[in-house]
């Protein structure tokens, strides 16, 4: 068996998420919003990639290890690169929007952002920040072979 059919679970939260993706991004502009799952994708995207870095560590991953933690182990093992120049200060702006959309501290977010309150972090920041980590996750899960569990050859390098 591969990495992919190692880890079922992580199929089953990529299919969860991309059902709810499909369902969010058929809300336009101006639709009534009451059908809308964002906190849901939120969480969603979220756990999906905590669980994928947990899932190419192994038994390197702590029981007790954050995401911030997973991720300097992910990084620091070279088995997976963040979209940022500086790899601590992706880990840290990763880690900083996981903990605002899983610890529903949206106040302190709002405080973060600029915004006057939660209601304008909401309206200027919040489908933002989600659809920055699905980009994120995204990037991370195509480093790795989903046979081997390893990182994929870097293009204009040799394998």
């Amino acid at each position: 068996m591969g990495f992919k059919e190692d880890h079922p679970e992580f199929q089953q939260l990529v299919r969860e998420l991309m059902l709810l993706r499909q369902h969010n991004l058929g809300f336009k502009d101006g639709d009534p919003q009451d059908g809308l799952l964002f906190f849901a994708e939120a969480a969603l995207v979220c756990l999906s990639l905590e669980r994928f870095v947990r899932a190419v560590l192994g038994a390197d991953a702590g029981e007790k290890d954050t995401l911030y933690n997973l991720l300097q182990k992910g990084v620091s093992k070279g088995l997976i690169r963040l979209p940022w120049e500086d790899q601590e200060e992706g880990i840290k702006k990763v880690s900083a929007v996981r903990n605002t959309l899983l610890h529903g501290n949206y106040e302190q977010a709002a405080r973060d952002a600029g915004c006057a309150s939660p209601a304008e972090y909401f309206q200027k920041q919040f489908a933002g920040e989600v659809e920055s980590m699905f980009k994120i996750t995204d990037h991370l899960v195509k480093q790795i072979d989903p046979e081997t569990g390893r990182p994929r050859p870097q293009e204009g390098t040799r394998s």
